[in-house]
């Protein structure tokens, strides 16, 4: 019997069940998943991490099939963990934590080591009393850390990692969802793969990708099918294409289980929908939060996380 299948070939992707391995002790916190993936791709590596709140963070192996707990210091272990990314701080690998809930942006070692944090910006736009403060992800762009504050007051800002010190900002939240260079919600970002001085930022209650200069400027905007809510993007070099990945937290048709889209990395053009839930049976995955693209045995994999519930799953491509 075939494996059903979803999206437009060549993108057509099945659930790969074996590839749920989560290890013992932490699947009572998998409904609670609220993050996203950091990939380590420095050859030789290929492990993949995210945060599981309550438990700390899983490291997946580069073949996807085992995972390991890394603790965390006491303080840390029940923070949600919205996004992590992996990045250096002189030559060193760090992983940098956005925690929504708590305020702040964890900066920890590989094995778990808290290094520092950084908090609530100091800039004018965040004096006043109802200037809230809730990242939702966290980039780093050589010396620079930027942050979507997406549940708070929708800046990014941005933090000098040597002296972590803020130094800059720009967005704001979007007066009505059509306003370019302002957000409704900047849930994630990424950057540009063959433009590095371009930030890609999911607009996710104006389904649309922003796209702004690591200097703030607003560049430009592409919408996505109508009433999707992009949670984020990743990107990868795939038989000579660049492709990016995202994830939606809702379908435009009311209550339809939400979609995964394939997309040009130049046009923002839709290339396939995959339907985890409708058209794969994977039942948690009534809303995607973070998808990312992983290579392990030469196929291209997607690195899945749902929310609410929270689930952990993997599609490989047909």
């Amino acid at each position: 019997m075939q494996p059903k299948r979803s999206g437009t070939p060549p993108f057509e992707f099945v659930h790969r069940k074996d590839l749920h391995a989560l290890p013992d002790g932490v699947l009572a916190n998998e409904t609670r998943l609220h993050g996203g993936f950091a990939a380590d791709r420095r050859p030789g590596y290929g492990q993949l991490y995210y945060g599981m709140p309550g438990s700390g963070i899983l490291r997946i192996a580069p073949d996807l099939r085992a995972q390991e707990l890394i603790d965390l210091p006491a303080a840390l272990q029940p923070l949600n963990f919205h996004s992590t990314k992996i990045g250096e701080i002189g030559g060193e690998p760090r992983r940098f934590l956005p925690a929504n809930e708590d305020a702040l942006v964890a900066v920890v070692t590989l094995d778990g080591r808290l290094d520092f944090t950084l908090s609530k910006p100091e800039f004018e736009q965040y004096q006043s009393g109802e200037a809230k403060f809730a990242p939702t992800d966290a980039l780093p762009v050589g010396g620079d850390l930027f942050v979507a504050d997406g549940y708070g007051s929708n800046y990014i800002t941005t933090a000098d990692l040597s002296t972590r010190q803020w130094k800059g900002i720009f967005g704001g939240a979007a007066p009505v969802a059509e306003a370019q260079g302002k957000f409704s919600t900047a849930h994630g970002f990424n950057l540009h793969p063959t433009d590095h001085h371009h930030l890609v930022i999911a607009d996710r209650p104006s389904s649309r990708l922003q796209v702004h200069g690591l200097d703030g400027a607003f560049r430009s905007s592409h919408a996505l099918p109508p009433g999707s809510w992009p949670c984020g993007i990743d990107f990868i070099e795939w038989e000579g294409r660049w492709l990016g990945v995202i994830g939606s937290l809702l379908d435009g048709e009311k209550e339809r289980p939400a979609p995964i889209f394939i997309v040009d990395a130049h046009s923002f053009a839709v290339l396939s929908t995959i339907r985890p839930k409708e058209e794969l049976g994977v039942e948690a995955a009534q809303h995607l939060h973070n998808v990312v693209f992983h290579v392990a045995g030469g196929r291209l994999h997607l690195v899945c996380q749902s929310w609410n519930p929270g689930h952990y799953f993997v599609l490989g491509l047909v």
